[in-house]
């Protein structure tokens, strides 16, 4: 019940800057990432009921943050820049990675959720964790700046092409 309705006031578009955006999105990767330690512990014990647990956690928390941004953050730079088709074109693009990534790990707790085997589960955990790093890297390092800092529209071009 308290999911959904997180869920619906995440859905609430806001097209105005927030201030207080980025420290919100950078406070949920610290949640998700704590998430990710407590999963590592548990796999390391092969405790697959708290496998179990924490994997449908994360899987809810990162649905919510995904919205978040979605809703917040690329709804606000989608309208900024949208006289600029070409940094409009390459957030969209960088907009569709992380849908991808959202659809992988939704497919990759689809694929354990039953937990068989641990060994199998572990492996496809490191992938999963080494691309939300790398993505969050980007996020916290490029595009946060942009939402945060007016460029030049040059400079956003280079920073999001060279990620």
């Amino acid at each position: 019940m308290i999911f959904r309705i997180k869920k619906y006031f995440r859905a609430k578009k806001k097209n105005h800057f927030q201030d207080e955006l980025i420290e919100k999105l950078n406070k949920e990767h610290q949640k998700l990432f704590e998430l990710v330690e407590q999963m590592d512990e548990v796999i390391e014990k092969d405790d697959i009921k708290k496998i179990k647990k924490f994997l449908n956690v994360f899987k809810q928390e990162l649905e919510l943050h995904l919205l978040y941004e979605d809703t917040n953050l690329y709804e606000h730079l989608y309208l900024r820049y949208s006289f600029y088709p070409e940094v409009k074109d390459a957030i969209k693009q960088k907009h569709e990675e992380i849908k991808n990534i959202g659809l992988a790990v939704g497919e990759f707790i689809n694929n354990h959720k039953d937990l068989q085997s641990v060994s199998a589960f572990k492996k496809d955990f490191e992938v999963i964790k080494q691309v939300l790093v790398k993505r969050v890297e980007f996020e916290e390092e490029i595009l946060y700046d942009i939402y945060a800092t007016n460029h030049k529209i040059d400079k956003i071009l280079l920073k999001l092409k060279k990620a």
